[in-house]
């Protein structure tokens, strides 16, 4: 047996992506109509950017955490360990 499809969910999903739809387009428009094309264009650039890798900024961090992480385990004297042998 086929269930039959929920429509009251179907028309509210294509409703909502209709109003996103014609939001963002007004937005656009209005953001052209008072000359903010530059910052438009940076807006969408950035978002873009973002979207290609949303985690850019936290794995920037953790590789400088790692690096840093790294040097201060290079820098650790040879005999750290016998620390605690000692009186």
């Amino acid at each position: 047996m086929i269930a039959e499809p929920d429509t009251s969910r179907i028309v509210l999903i294509v409703c909502l992506t209709v109003i996103l739809v014609i939001g963002i387009n007004a937005m656009l428009y209005a953001a052209l109509r008072r000359g903010d094309e530059a910052n438009l264009v940076e807006l969408t650039r950035r978002a873009f950017r973002n979207a290609r890798n949303p985690w850019k900024e936290e794995d920037e961090a953790l590789q400088e955490l790692a690096r840093l992480v790294k040097r201060l385990e290079e820098e650790k004297p040879e005999n750290s360990g016998n620390r605690e042998q000692q009186p």
